[in-house]
């Protein structure tokens, strides 16, 4: 252990020279520059900034890390800086800023130094993991996928939600709703990703004993691995003083199940006649990795881009239906308002289209994803030097000249709640996006090259489990004693509590 340590020390002391001695502000690419530094968060510690990485931690201890991020925002700039272990870190919720790195230099910024070891072990190289030429291979293997009409396939989704809305009770007894959304976007993910659902909603005894996929320890194993790349995420290079066996071999067990799953699906194929087969009729269904399988047989990109969807999109829609039933328990007449709009409709009605024209319903979504967007920071690599268009100097408007190594951290959070965008930020209130136009404000899947590929399947899905939920149920009453919003941060924002709440039918 103690080799690791000296290990640890030497590399922080190779970052921290390395910094010095590419920006230190009187080096050769500062000359004749009109770039500025942004203001920076003050510490004792000058070289390491120990004295924050310890403030950040116990702030992710007490649940409102994104929270002091908004307050340190507010109070040294839209756009500061500070260095955690020696690293240059620049914390921005600037839309100039955003659109730069996402969109106007994107080439220059990336994701894999920060996660493709952090990530690796559980669910390989791929499309939220990796930048070129890995990223750029990926993407359009992917992308068509989901811009099909049949990520919209009601039938499918309903089987779920259908389920869903069994388990809820109908005498006003106090739920939460969060683990039973958790269960019905992993039951509906999954059977999209890998053509199997998860019998995670079904009582033991229902179980499909034929599954190829042993769901429960899967998820478990998946479930500790997500744990654990959090940890990895926040230690960066130091994350091999991590020592937990335990992770790896969740990670072993996580690859082992998906390969030997795809191999089954592949020799079926073979069998059938490449025929789609369906376990619970005789409709045929579209399913990520049968379509993927169209595309290439190479057997570690089909895991490894099965796993990176997995990892993406099995928790996010979840999250956000929790916060959006969080929110409208506590208001009564926005419930009242939507119920008002969805009268007379049938679960047959609600396609994709039908529900992007329920207005009042999407601007109630769009509300709250302003709020509480799952994906409340996201950060950026540097990976070439650039110069970020501004943010530097006191007044934040002078250009920033960033280098290899620097972290651009968003803050989304922030950025949805500044009032030189959003009127009363602070209060929520679906009206205002009757008259609202964003651009580069308002970025709850992100933006530019790497947006949000399931972007459209996430809002079907949430906008038909709240309005088959408004079709039910004529009162949606908050039983939490808490009545705040309690932050919880693993990989998203989510709302610790859960949703508490009793339907009144």
């Amino acid at each position: 252990m103690l080799s690791l340590v000296k290990i640890a020390f030497f590399l922080i002391i190779v970052e921290w020279l390395s910094r010095y001695l590419r920006q230190r502000p009187n080096g050769p690419r500062w000359r004749d520059s009109d770039c500025a530094t942004p203001p920076s968060l003050p510490s004792r510690d000058a070289f390491f900034n120990l004295d924050n990485v310890k403030d950040m931690l116990q702030t992710l201890a007490e649940n409102r890390r994104i929270r002091s991020i908004y307050e340190q925002s507010h109070k040294y700039g839209w756009t500061h800086q500070w260095w955690p272990f020696g690293t240059r870190l620049i914390q921005t919720s600037d839309p100039k800023i955003v659109l730069f790195i996402h969109a106007i230099e994107p080439e220059k910024f990336g994701i894999a130094p920060q996660r493709e070891n952090a990530t690796g072990p559980l669910i390989g190289h791929g499309l939220i993991t990796s930048d070129e030429p890995i990223w750029s291979f990926m993407r359009p293997l992917l992308k068509p996928i989901f811009t099909r009409t049949q990520i919209s396939d009601r039938v499918a989704f309903d089987i779920h939600v259908s389920r869903f809305m069994d388990l809820l009770p109908v005498d006003g007894s106090t739920i939460n709703l969060r683990p039973l959304l958790e269960s019905l976007i992993l039951y509906a993910s999954s059977e999209f990703i890998f053509g199997e659902s998860f019998d995670s909603q079904m009582p033991i005894g229902e179980r499909d004993p034929n599954k190829s996929i042993d769901s429960r320890s899967f998820i478990d194993a998946f479930n500790y691995g997500m744990k654990e790349v959090g940890k990895r995420i926040i230690f960066g290079k130091l994350s091999f003083l991590i020592r937990d066996p335990l992770f790896w071999s969740s990670c072993r067990f996580v690859q082992d199940t998906t390969r030997a799953h795809i191999e089954r699906v592949m020799r079926q194929i073979h069998t059938s006649g490449n025929q789609p087969t369906d376990t619970e009729g005789s409709r045929s269904k579209t399913t990520l990795l049968r379509e993927l399988l169209e595309k290439t047989q190479d057997l570690d990109v089909l895991c490894s881009q099965l796993l990176n969807v997995f990892f993406a999109g099995r928790d996010a829609p979840a999250i956000a239906l929790t916060s959006i039933f969080f929110i409208l328990s506590r208001h009564p007449q926005v419930w009242a308002q939507i119920r008002q709009e969805v009268q007379g409709l049938q679960p047959e009605n609600l396609f994709f289209e039908k529900l992007k024209s329920l207005r009042y319903v999407q601007h109630t979504i769009s509300e709250v994803f302003r709020l509480y967007p799952p994906l409340a920071n996201n950060s950026r690599i540097c990976l070439q030097e650039a110069i970020l268009p501004s943010g530097g100097g006191a007044d934040g408007t002078s250009p920033i000249r960033v280098f290899p190594r620097d972290t651009i951290s968003v803050s989304y959070y922030t950025l949805h709640r500044r009032a030189d965008f959003f009127e009363d930020p602070e209060v929520f209130r679906p009206e205002r996006w009757q008259t609202l136009r964003t651009t580069w404000e308002f970025l709850p899947f992100a933006g530019g090259p790497r947006h949000c590929p399931a972007q459209q399947l996430a809002l079907f899905w949430i906008g038909y489990v709240v309005v088959r939920m408004a079709l039910r149920f004529r009162e949606l009453k908050n039983m939490d004693p808490v009545n705040d919003f309690v932050e919880e941060v693993k990989l998203n924002l989510q709302s610790r509590n859960g949703a508490i709440v009793a339907l009144i039918v």
